[in-house]
Formats: structure tokens, C-alpha cells, sequence
């Protein structure tokens, strides 16, 4: 299936969606691979797209690889936090405000990466699924 503007209009996004879809793309036609590489969208849109029009068997193997992906993310933060933690008992506040304002950078870092990680999977999951 290709995807263009009307199967993305039949899907009843928000209008800020749809809106930036056909400001940018409005004549586009492309596969599900196609449409990832898209740069003027963001993951959260893309993914929103894609997992409407997955099969049930793949948005459940995106699924689970998300959520392990989240626990190993969640124990990370954990880490972070507990560092965090430390360095403020250790340091003075100065110091303590710089190290929570690392880990939150780190932690917007982190999720970012993640997104671009579950691009890269649905990418593997459709070229498997057409095979």
C-alpha cells in the first residue's frame, strides 16, 4: 500500500498533522520506507501513521521491542537520577543545579535517540514483512 494524502486524511489526524503533511508533501505517493525518510516530519507523526497502518502481528513485535527498549530506558534514568542524587549531597547547590540540568539534557538526548531507534525497527519490520 502507498501512502499519500488521502489514506493520511482517512486516517483523521489533528490538523497540525495533516496541515504540515500537505504543506510539505502533498503529492507524495511512497511505500511505508519512503515515508520514514521523510525529513520535514517528526518521528511521533511518523510512527503515528505507521502504527495505524501496520498488521496487528507487527505493531505487537513493535510493541514489545518498546517496551523493552523503555525498561532499559527507565533503568537508565534511574541511574542518572541516583547520580544526580549523589553529586548533589556531595556538592555545593551551584554545582547541584549544573548536574540535574546534565541529566535532563542527557535524558531529552536519550528519548530522542530512542525515537530515531524505533524508526530504524518499523524500517526493518516492513522490509521483512514484504519479503
Amino acid at each position: 500500500m502507498k501512502i499519500t494524502a488521502r489514506i493520511i486524511k482517512e486516517l483523521t489526524p489533528c490538523n497540525d498533522r495533516l496541515d504540515n503533511f500537505l504543506e510539505h508533501y502533498s503529492d507524495f505517493s511512497g511505500s511505508h520506507e519512503e515515508f520514514l525518510f521523510l525529513d520535514k516530519i517528526t518521528h511521533t507523526d511518523k510512527l503515528w501513521v505507521l502504527l495505524r497502518l501496520m498488521t496487528r502481528i507487527d505493531v505487537e513485535v513493535f510493541a514489545i521491542d518498546c517496551a523493552v527498549a523503555a525498561y532499559a530506558a527507565y533503568a537508565a534514568a534511574n541511574a542518572a537520577y541516583a547520580a544526580a542524587n549523589a553529586a548533589y549531597a556531595a556538592a555545593n547547590a551551584a554545582y547541584a543545579a549544573n548536574a540535574a540540568y546534565a541529566a535532563n539534557a542527557a535524558y531529552d538526548a536519550n528519548a530522542y535517540a530512542e525515537e530515531e531507534r524505533q524508526v530504524e525497527v518499523l524500517i526493518y519490520l516492513i522490509n521483512k514483512s514484504e519479503k
